[in-house]
């Protein structure tokens, strides 16, 4: 029976096609000749029956049909390559894993440790994709897995806690100084920097300490807690914000914690991953390695025998 899928060759000249608007960039991509591209993009509209580009004297524009057939197959081809690079890299215990990660994680958190992860699993090839906060993981994604922030209910993922619950106050020594920060009852004095896709962090951790919350003034909205720690080291207000993306700050003194006290959120960091990603070799090593790391993380740096990885000097360079 015949099968309703066109050449590889055909969808890549598509996409290609599709990325530069032009297949003389698309044959240098792809390291062809522009009459292959022609002669791939006509066969492929033969196939469909449908006209994927419309040529114009500036160049190429998808039609409807085009842009509707491009976003529909751009998830099925980041899936192919991704099982080709897996089976490519594959030797038994290692192989390449696609991972999503918050920018301000990967920034503050997670590079800052990649030499250890190195060092540890040279075998597996860690690939950072751009970062989609998934909703539901039973759709097609551009990655094997993906570290999310929230509460760990996204439905068809797998969902393994890693960090992130802690969180810290934090000020610059200025600001705490001139306003007169000294317990909680004082924010009412301090701008609130909160992040939008977390609007109800202020409200809860006031709650939590039983304060009034309706002479607070919540400040400006970021979306990237890596924003709010460079407002709040700027001076331009109180921040909150999940403790292991501020080891830095907190640790040159840039920032400081004014209470002296944390705070346990019911939101945190959690490795995701679709069913079919957590049986690969590189999906088990990376988890069990971010596992490690984020018991490591703001504690002594004490060796469990039975971990893989504490035999490895946890430097974080």
């Amino acid at each position: 029976m015949r099968r309703l899928c066109p050449t590889i060759s055909e969808l890549n000249a598509f996409h290609a096609a599709a990325k530069h608007l032009a297949f003389t960039m698309a044959a240098r991509e792809l390291c062809v000749t522009q009459s292959a591209i022609s002669r791939h993009i006509a066969g492929l509209e033969d196939y469909l029956g449908q006209k994927l580009f419309l040529r114009k004297t500036t160049g190429l524009e998808l039609t409807e049909a085009g842009a509707m057939y491009l976003s529909a197959t751009r998830p099925a081809m980041a899936q192919l390559e991704s099982a080709t690079a897996q089976l490519m890299s594959y030797g038994g215990d290692g192989g390449a894993l696609n991972l999503s990660v918050p920018p301000t994680f990967a920034t503050q958190w997670l590079f800052p440790r990649l030499g250890h992860f190195k060092r540890t699993l040279p075998q597996v090839s860690l690939n950072f994709v751009r970062y989609e906060h998934a909703h539901d993981f039973s759709n097609p994604h551009d990655f094997d897995a993906a570290i999310q922030y929230g509460y760990g209910n996204w439905p068809s993922a797998n969902a393994r806690y890693l960090i992130g619950e802690e969180t810290s106050i934090v000020c610059s020594r200025p600001l705490r100084d001139t306003l007169g920060l000294h317990s909680p009852e004082d924010l009412h004095k301090a701008t609130l920097l909160q992040h939008i896709e977390v609007p109800l962090a202020w409200h809860d951790w006031m709650l939590s300490h039983h304060m009034d919350t309706s002479t607070s003034r919540f400040g400006p909205g970021f979306n990237q807690y890596s924003l709010i720690v460079r407002a709040a080291v700027s001076g331009f207000g109180v921040g909150i914000v999940p403790t292991c993306v501020v080891e830095d700050e907190l640790q040159a003194g840039s920032l400081i914690e004014p209470f002296g006290q944390r705070y346990q959120s019911a939101m945190g960091y959690y490795l995701c991953a679709p069913a079919s990603s957590t049986n690969l070799p590189a999906y088990k090593l990376v988890s069990a390695w971010l596992d490690h790391c984020c018991k490591h993380t703001g504690t002594a740096d004490t060796k469990n025998a039975e971990c893989l990885f504490c035999s490895t000097p946890h430097s974080m360079g």
